[in-house]
C-alpha cells in the first residue's frame, strides 16, 4: 500500500513540474507598462534592368547598292546659293501639319570641310527620276508631299554626297516614312544625284557602292546617301561616319 502511495505522489510531482514548465508566460503588471519590442526586419533591394526604347530621328545603314531609284541629274532650275545662316521665309511650322515645303536655303554653302555642288527644289515629290516605286508608293498613300529638295556636296576628296529632303503635309508620315524605309535598308528607294559636268566630279555608274542615312525632324524627313570618289564598295563604316554629320547638320536647319 505504502508502494502505492509513493507512486501516486511521484506522477503528481511529475504533472506539477510540467505544467510549470510548460505553462503561458502571463506578463506582470511591470512588464506590461513597458513598451513592446520591436521585430527586427530586413528588406532586400534587387536592382531591375529596364530596355527604354527611344525614338531617335535618325538611322544610318552601310550596305552594297541594290534596286531602287536611278540617278537623276539636276534641273536646269537647280539652285546653288542657299545661305549659310538660313533664310527668313523659313518660317513653315513642322510641329503641326506643315503648309508650305522646306526651302532649298536649309542646304548651306558649306558644312564642315562639305561643299554644296548643286542643290534643286521641285513641287512632285514621286517622280521616276527622284524615287522607287516602293517609297512613290508610301507617298502617295500617305496625307500629301508639299516638296521635295535636293542637294549634291562633296568633300576635299571628292566623294559624292546626295540628301534629298521631302516636306510631309503630316508629321506623321515623315516619322512613318523612315521607319518604313529602314525595314529594308538595302533597298535604294531614293536617286543619287548626278554631278553636273563642270564640277570635276566623276559621274558613277549604277553599281557603285552606296551607303544611306536616315533623319527627320516635323514634317520634314531626310534621305542622305554617300559615295566614295571612284565609286569602290569597300570601308562602308567610315563611309557612313563622313555622311552622318552632313545629315545631322542639314535636319538641325530644318524650321520647327
Amino acid at each position: 500500500m505504502a508502494e502505492h502511495e509513493s507512486s501516486d505522489a511521484l506522477w503528481e510531482e511529475f504533472v506539477r513540474e510540467y505544467e510549470k514548465n510548460n505553462a503561458v508566460h502571463e506578463p506582470s503588471a511591470a512588464e506590461r507598462s513597458q513598451p513592446p519590442k520591436q521585430r527586427r526586419s530586413r528588406s532586400w533591394l534587387v536592382p531591375v534592368a529596364v530596355a527604354a526604347v527611344v525614338a531617335i530621328g535618325a538611322l544610318g545603314y552601310a550596305f552594297r547598292p541594290s534596286h531602287g531609284a536611278k540617278p537623276t541629274t539636276a534641273p536646269a532650275s537647280a539652285s546653288a546659293s542657299p545661305s549659310a545662316t538660313g533664310s527668313a521665309s523659313a518660317s513653315a511650322s513642322a510641329s503641326a501639319s506643315a503648309t508650305a515645303a522646306v526651302p532649298v536655303s536649309v542646304f548651306p554653302n558649306q558644312v564642315q570641310g562639305y561643299t554644296l555642288v548643286v542643290s534643286a527644289t521641285n513641287a512632285t515629290c514621286t517622280g521616276s527620276d527622284t524615287v522607287g516605286p516602293t517609297l512613290a508608293g508610301l507617298i502617295t498613300q500617305s496625307k500629301g508631299c508639299l516638296g521635295v529638295d535636293r542637294a549634291l556636296y562633296k568633300d576635299a576628296d571628292n566623294n559624292q554626297y546626295t540628301l534629298v529632303l521631302f516636306t510631309m503635309k503630316d508629321p506623321m508620315d515623315a516619322f512613318t516614312l523612315v521607319n518604313r524605309l529602314a525595314e529594308d535598308p538595302t533597298d535604294f528607294q531614293a536617286a543619287v544625284q548626278a554631278p553636273p559636268k563642270d564640277s570635276e566630279l566623276r559621274l558613277l555608274p549604277a553599281d557603285s557602292g552606296r551607303v544611306q542615312s536616315y533623319a527627320f525632324s516635323g514634317s520634314a524627313m531626310i534621305v542622305g546617301m554617300a559615295q566614295w570618289s571612284d565609286g569602290h564598295s569597300t570601308d562602308f563604316n567610315t563611309l557612313v561616319g563622313k555622311l552622318s554629320p552632313l545629315v545631322d547638320t542639314v535636319i538641325k536647319r530644318v524650321p520647327v
